[in-house]
């Protein structure tokens, strides 16, 4: 297995980071709004502010996945080329995922799932909690992962 680096991402890296999402862009949006929202332009909106957490995965000084959250724990962004699949990177990414919202001690993690990505966040530990959601042009199934027990009081 190559060594896979995670770094924090700068808009230097747009055109990069919309080359990886740009395959998988199909599995989510539902109209010409959508489809914009994942486009270089709209990405270099993300860099300005200030509670979202960009990091890009580089292989060989390449740049093969990003993922981000906007804290304090909600994964808006995480995405691997297809051809590092099942390899053990995405887990590498997830774990470092994790571990940076953690920081912020969140009760939960949530996430908005494509069909596409559904069984991969149900191994990390999501469960759906609502039902597939069309906004913004995008279609998706919102999930969380609770990492302190509810209070039953």
């Amino acid at each position: 297995m190559l060594i896979m680096k995670i770094r924090p991402a700068t808009v230097d890296d747009v055109e990069a980071i919309a080359a990886v999402i740009e395959p998988f862009v199909d599995y989510v949006v539902m109209t010409e709004e959508g489809r914009e929202r994942f486009k270089p332009d709209m990405l270099k909106n993300i860099f300005q502010q200030p509670l979202i957490h960009y990091f890009v995965a580089e292989i060989n000084e390449e740049i093969v996945g990003n993922l981000t959250y906007i804290a304090p724990s909600h994964v808006m962004h995480y995405f691997l080329k297809a051809e590092y699949h099942g390899q053990g990177y995405g887990r590498q990414m997830w774990d470092f995922l994790e571990q940076e919202i953690l920081k912020n001690d969140p009760d939960i993690i949530t996430i908005n799932s494509s069909h596409y990505a559904l069984d991969i966040y149900k191994k990390y530990g999501f469960e759906v909690v609502g039902a597939l959601t069309e906004k913004w042009g995008i279609q998706f199934i919102p999930m969380q992962k609770l990492l302190k027990p509810k209070n039953l009081e």
